[in-house]
This record gives C-alpha cells, structure tokens and sequence, in this order.
C-alpha cells in the first residue's frame, strides 16, 4: 500500500509541475514555492526534527540516483553540458 502511494503521490506531482510549465511560471520560483511547502507539511507532521531531516534525506537520495538515470538517458554526449 505504502509503495502504490509513494508513486501515486510521485506523478501527481510530476503532473503539477508539467502544469506548472503549461501556466508558464518561471522553474526556480514555481519550484522554490513547491518544495517550502511540502518541506513546510513535512516538519509540522513529522514526530520531530530527526524524522524529518531523515525522510528529507531519503528523497535527496532518490532524486538523485534517479535524476542520473534520466542524465544519462536524455544526453548522450557527456562533452556538452545543457
């Protein structure tokens, strides 16, 4: 159950962030304002702070074992840099 709602959760957000660019908001700003949200409900659910940091932790992670992935799959020429 937790893993269906882990990927759910994951593309509705992927969906929010391609409206988003539909709505034509600006990447850092439209960002910056996603992510002090959900860092925001993060700490005032979280147990405590260590919990928190700790999850926070966990999704860096995952981000970026998961953004090489998708370096690697949408560039093929490591001489360019985008």
């Amino acid at each position: 159950m937790a893993k269906d709602h882990f990927f759910e959760a994951a593309e509705d957000t992927a969906d929010l962030l391609a409206e988003f660019d539909q709505r034509g908001l600006e990447k850092g700003p439209a960002l910056g304002g996603a992510l002090t949200q959900i860092i925001t409900h993060l700490i005032a659910v979280s147990p405590d702070t260590p919990s928190a940091m700790g999850l926070l932790s966990s999704c860096i992670a995952n981000a970026a074992q998961h953004a090489e992935g998708f370096i690697e799959v949408t560039h093929d020429d490591s001489d360019n840099i985008h």
